[in-house]
């Protein structure tokens, strides 16, 4: 599945692809790259920071994208009951903080899209 959530200059895509029963989530925006990864179960053994679950957490120095792979893979492994990786890079020159607000709520609308198209089709696993 492949979604995209655009305002302004600013355009985000969400790819999913089904791994058996988990879900592997690639978040890009701007100049796509690997900034961060997270993983998510529906039972969570650790806990990061703002005092949210999670099974890990990978983010490059100088990257931010951890706090926006860490919701989306706690959101869709929460609501789907799967375990879920995120791939977040997401990079646009000279971005405002205004806009960095934007990118997540992009990213919050994508994350709802691709748990509306899943429910109605949960074995759908394409690119």
């Amino acid at each position: 599945m492949r979604l995209t959530a655009k305002h302004g200059r600013l355009s985000v895509t969400l790819r999913a692809v089904r791994q058996g029963q988990d879900l592997q989530v690639i978040c890009s925006g701007g100049e796509a790259h690997i900034g961060a990864v997270a993983l998510a179960s529906p039972h969570p053994s650790t806990e990061v920071a703002d005092g949210k679950k999670m099974d890990g957490l990978l983010a490059l120095p100088g990257h931010r994208e951890d706090k926006l792979a860490a919701r989306m893979a706690r959101r869709l492994a929460d609501e789907l009951n799967c375990v879920v990786c995120v791939t977040a890079g997401i990079h646009f020159d000279s971005i405002t903080k205004e806009e960095i607000e934007r990118v997540l709520t992009l990213a919050d609308d994508l994350t709802e899209r691709c748990l509306t198209r899943l429910k109605q089709a949960p074995k759908e696993c394409s690119c």
